[in-house]
């Protein structure tokens, strides 16, 4: 079985004073209120995580059977998706705005928003009208409103953190560890989901995934010093942010009951180099938004709860969502880690 490096990227990230915690919440409807978990990223992913979190409370997913494996390309292959990668990943001098947030007092903290399942429903029928799916449509909308409310030219070009299961590709089943292959999506100007399902559909065709997932595991020839000054190199010029789709989930028939009508809401860690985080989870139909500005932005928590409120009201527009006011959930980062628990092998 293929060996996975990635997590010692994260474990570097933390000696340089980030978190490196992904955060979880799961909503019980009987109990009215939010469960909080944090899972280090260099143990797990986003997938691993959340599969040993459902177990805690009683809900225990199968692996996931993959109908096909896909063909592994060459040496060439891969040395030209290596390429494709580097490429793509060419750090940008962003003009971030600072005028307004100069002023402004950094509060770390982490915004959510429980998306009604008919409001959810409405959404992903446009994007199927669009002939594009979620990711794409989510993604459109949270590139419009931070672009324009965190870069002076809101045209310039800016690139997107978007990771991706890899564990098909390498035909396994495993459900622990980090087996992602981050790609890096680059956007100009206007964007909108035909140009973004198109973009990422002929970057997957041309194998960039592969070269995503060699680069990522040159951690192994990397001393930590060497990971530790490209980060440094990197603050804010890497990424604009990082958005993460979980995609949608289902309970086990035996466990459907456990969690009826409730939402499930995950987030990668926040970064300098991914300033902007960003995700989605979508549990028995119903989504979760989740949002966090690195303290670097000098964001609080009204400003994170106002961008989180433009992205929502990006996608109800696009969808033709009626709704008289949209009201994201802020809890500060210190209460969220002071309330939430670990959940290990």
């Amino acid at each position: 079985m293929a060996t996975d490096w990635s997590g010692r990227k994260y474990r570097v990230l933390k000696s340089l004073g980030e978190n490196i915690d992904m955060v979880f919440g799961v909503y019980q409807p009987t109990q009215a209120r939010m469960n909080w978990f944090l899972h280090s990223h260099e143990v797990d992913d986003g997938g691993g995580a959340i599969v040993k979190i459902l177990a805690s409370i009683g809900i225990h997913m199968p692996p996931k059977q993959h109908k096909s494996v896909p063909a592994k390309p060459g040496l060439l292959g891969r040395i030209a998706a290596l390429r494709l990668h580097l490429r793509n990943s060419a750090p940008v001098s962003y003009p971030w705005r600072t005028n307004a947030a100069a002023q402004a007092q950094a509060e770390p903290c982490f915004v959510y928003y429980l998306m009604p399942l008919e409001h959810g429903a409405a959404a992903r029928q446009h994007a199927r009208d669009l002939g594009v799916g979620e990711t794409a449509l989510f993604m459109a909308c949270l590139d419009k409103v931070c672009r324009e409310r965190y870069l002076a030219d809101a045209a310039c070009e800016r690139v997107w953190m978007m990771p991706h299961d890899f564990r098909r590709s390498l035909g396994i089943q495993t459900q622990s560890g980090n087996w992602t292959a981050p790609v890096s999506l680059r956007l100009q100007g206007d964007s909108n989901p035909q140009q973004i399902a198109g973009q990422l559909k002929n970057l997957y065709g041309q194998g960039i995934l592969w070269g995503s997932w060699h680069y990522t595991n040159f951690a192994r020839w990397l001393t930590d010093g060497m990971i530790r000054r490209a980060y440094d190199k990197l603050r804010h010029r890497a990424w604009f942010g990082v958005y993460a789709n979980m995609s949608e989930w289902h309970a086990p028939e035996a466990d459907a009951h456990k969690l009826a009508g409730g939402w499930i809401i995950s987030a990668p860690p926040v970064s300098a180099v991914c300033p902007i985080t960003a995700g989605s989870f979508t549990w028995e139909g119903r989504t979760g938004f989740t949002l966090q500005l690195h303290p670097s932005l000098k964001a609080d928590r009204w400003a994170a709860m106002y961008l989180m409120t433009q992205w929502i009201d990006a996608i109800y527009r696009a969808s033709g969502v009626q709704i008289e006011r949209i009201e994201p959930q802020c809890i500060a980062m210190p209460d969220l880690q002071g309330q939430a628990s670990r959940v290990h092998d």
